[in-house]
């Protein structure tokens, strides 16, 4: 990946604000890249701005709610401007979770758990890809999880929702290659606001499920962000259709105590 690999070009980031999104802004940026960073409160997205430094004029922060149809076309509208006519790269990061099964779930929340998660990807990529299209091409980058691989206890909605992320980036990269790469990572867990709240009710303080995978650890939120940008780079330009599981090797395999002591 060149120094300046994004010089002139524009990437339009969900959940910007913390975590996996700030991380793959900075990075963009980083790399000589414009960023229309979105989150669900602009002071969110205002930090990265602030943190930019030289590159704050390359910065377009802005609230946005990735389940808010009128809002996504505002929001996307300002980011054409931005972007003289549109952006290049496309990273669909947001994402909630409701730990209900079934049972408990209610049906607004198994609603607004799929707009945010799967919906929002649908809706900014029918924005999005005409644009791309006409500058040349583009890449759309879908950050699902390991969760859409492996099944989780009481995250049924989450499970389903991050599945077809990566159902839909598949058929994606069919529909608008060559002109448009669409693919996906699948995260593990990271040490982001809304995974540290969970490792506070852990016995341990620390996540119970990087216990369980080879390397031991959660991820940084830098290192999901990496491969994303790669996956976005003239580096991955024969990759589309694929999903990067990046989780620490959870999903490798089972750990069997017995078979330790065989």
């Amino acid at each position: 990946m060149r120094d300046r690999e994004f010089e002139g070009k524009t990437a339009f980031v969900t959940a910007a604000g913390a975590g996996i999104g700030r991380a793959i802004s900075l990075e963009y940026l980083a790399l000589g890249g414009s960023v229309i960073a979105t989150d669900v409160r602009q002071e969110l997205v205002d930090r990265i701005k602030a943190d930019a430094g030289a590159a704050a004029d390359r910065v377009l922060p802005l609230a946005l709610d990735v389940a808010d149809l009128a809002a996504i076309r505002d929001v996307y509208a300002k980011a054409r401007e931005f972007g003289s006519g549109g952006v290049d790269s496309l990273f669909n990061v947001a994402g909630i979770n409701i730990h209900h099964d079934v049972e408990e779930m209610e049906e607004d929340e198994w609603d607004r758990l799929f707009d945010v998660n799967l919906k929002s990807i649908y809706r900014l990529g029918k924005l999005a890809i005409p644009d791309m299209r006409t500058r040349g091409g583009g890449a759309i980058v879908n950050i699902a999880s390991v969760a859409g691989i492996l099944a989780e206890n009481r995250c049924g909605a989450y499970s389903a929702s991050k599945g077809g992320v990566l159902l839909l980036t598949r058929n994606m990269a069919i529909d608008f290659g060559p002109d448009i790469r669409v693919n996906a990572i699948c995260p593990g867990t990271t040490r982001t606001p809304r995974i540290e709240k969970y490792w506070e009710k852990s016995p341990t303080g620390t996540s119970e499920i990087a216990g369980k995978s080879p390397l031991r650890r959660a991820a940084e939120p830098e290192e999901i962000a990496k491969p994303a940008i790669f996956l976005a780079s003239s580096g991955a330009s024969y990759i589309t259709g694929a999903t990067l599981v990046v989780d620490g090797g959870i999903s490798a395999g089972l750990v069997v105590p017995t078979f330790a002591r065989l």
